[in-house]
């Protein structure tokens, strides 16, 4: 029993409200309309795999029509926020 740790429930609650919270601002937002096409994340239905069609469907279109095309990339995760 050296290696006994007590069960904890307090962290339960967060859950259960993050949960709850994110239910009711997704209905909130559908029923209003007031999330854009361009918004993929934490839709259902609605992944980041159509987020990615949608831009090889641009890109490819766009040089079909002998335009110019570029991109801008930035990682996000590398940025420190203190």
């Amino acid at each position: 029993m050296t290696n006994y740790r007590p069960i904890s429930l307090s962290a339960v609650f967060p859950i259960v409200f993050d949960t709850a919270m994110l239910s009711v601002l997704s209905q909130h937002m559908h029923t209003n309309n007031i999330l854009v096409t361009e918004q993929h994340g934490f839709r259902e239905g609605i992944s980041s795999e159509n987020a990615t069609f949608r831009l090889k469907e641009s890109v490819f279109k766009s040089v079909s029509q002998k335009m110019h095309v570029g991109g801008i990339y930035c990682d996000l995760a590398k940025v420190l926020i203190t």
